[in-house]
């Protein structure tokens, strides 16, 4: 019975590999030569460290200056962001600084920030990041010809900037899974992952969805949840972009225990997923237990059990190294193999710890 259970869970992840390499293939460049009217909202706390660069990138976007706006919200810093936000609002007429004073009775955190800015955006469409992020000049250009009529969001990808710290390589494997999980699922269509660093949608069929307001239960994940109230209540498309000239850079935590708290953060919605995501998980995590396990319990099949392993590593390897390929992560391709080996350690234990809400939020 345990043979039996290890070849169908097998025979499952390997339809699942075929299904993500068809996904990756589907991604695609958009030519639509389309200008909305675009409000970037961004909310930020306690920033003054990490901010600027996020502002300099924001003053070199290319896109005509009557059809965009930058809505800053400072979300209750205790040290000098507003003010370096604000010294760079009053430079430009499109850019708005919105300053929070008191705690919302009905969203708290960033969540709340973002509702604040969107109530007060103009465009069409909402574009979000990060105030540790970077955005490239055609963020805007390139990411809105995605928008065709029948698109309500698009999705993008957030590299990493790279840095020479020992545990970089790690995250940044971490981010090319991520941004496989996001992009191959959408193409396919069943989008059930995005980020907020990169992120777009059309404003009214964010209301329509009920926004940030109907997530008010969820404590972290509002990127991802609201990516899933666009999928089952909206009628529009959801699409992925994986155009370089829309790649939004974000910084790496800068130590070893903010990186911990952000992954658990990241993995505690895991099970919050609908009960198909949930699982397809489970039976992963399953297949790989008797990966590990299996030479142990049956040392008979050491070969049946040699043979499946070579095959998932060789065609895991392909996948990962298009992707890395697709989305210019290429200097990480030689890691690639150590990553396929204690990647799944790792992202299980987070996903335990974030599960049990271990993870504190930055004050």
């Amino acid at each position: 019975m345990i043979i039996l259970l290890f070849l169908i869970l097998s025979v499952f992840y390997f339809i699942i590999l075929t299904a993500v390499a068809i996904g990756l293939n589907r991604l695609h460049s958009a030519d639509d030569d389309y200008l909305p009217t675009i409000s970037i909202v961004i909310a930020a706390r306690n920033e003054e460290k990490r901010i600027t660069a996020c502002l300099d990138s924001l003053e070199k976007i290319d896109y005509p200056a009557d059809k965009y706006e930058i809505i800053l919200v400072d979300d209750h810093s205790a040290d000098q962001t507003a003010e370096l936000v604000g010294t760079v609002c009053r430079k430009y007429a499109n850019w708005t600084l919105i300053r929070l004073y008191k705690k919302s009775d009905q969203l708290r955190g960033k969540k709340n920030a973002l509702q604040k800015g969107i109530e007060n955006a103009k465009g069409e469409i909402i574009f979000t990041t990060d105030a540790d992020c970077s955005v490239p000049p055609a963020w805007l250009r390139s990411t809105a010809r995605y928008f065709s009529p029948e698109v309500s969001m698009v999705l993008g990808y957030s590299p990493l900037i790279k840095e020479k710290r020992y545990y970089f390589r790690l995250l940044q494997f971490d981010n090319l899974f991520s941004a496989i999980a996001g992009a191959a699922p959408t193409k396919l269509g069943f989008p059930f992952t995005s980020v907020g660093r990169n992120l777009a949608y059309r404003k009214t069929d964010y209301e329509t969805t009920g926004g940030f307001l109907a997530l008010k239960k969820f404590r972290s994940g509002d990127d991802i949840h609201l990516t899933k109230r666009f999928h089952h209540q909206n009628g529009g498309r959801i699409e992925y972009c994986a155009d370089p000239d829309t790649f939004v850079h974000t910084m790496i935590p800068s130590s070893v225990k903010e990186v911990i708290q952000q992954q658990m953060r990241k993995n505690s919605k895991t099970f919050q997923l609908s009960l198909p995501n949930i699982a397809v998980m489970l039976a992963i995590f399953l297949l790989y237990l008797l990966f590990f396990s299996l030479p142990l319990i049956l040392p008979g099949i050491l070969v049946l059990w040699l043979v499946v392993i070579f095959i998932k590593f060789g065609v895991e390897y392909l996948i990962l190294r298009k992707a890395a390929r697709i989305f210019e992560q290429s200097d990480l391709t030689p890691f690639i193999p150590l990553m396929q080996i204690i990647y799944p350690l790792y992202i299980i234990t987070f996903t335990l710890l974030g599960s049990f809400q271990f993870y504190q939020w930055k004050k």
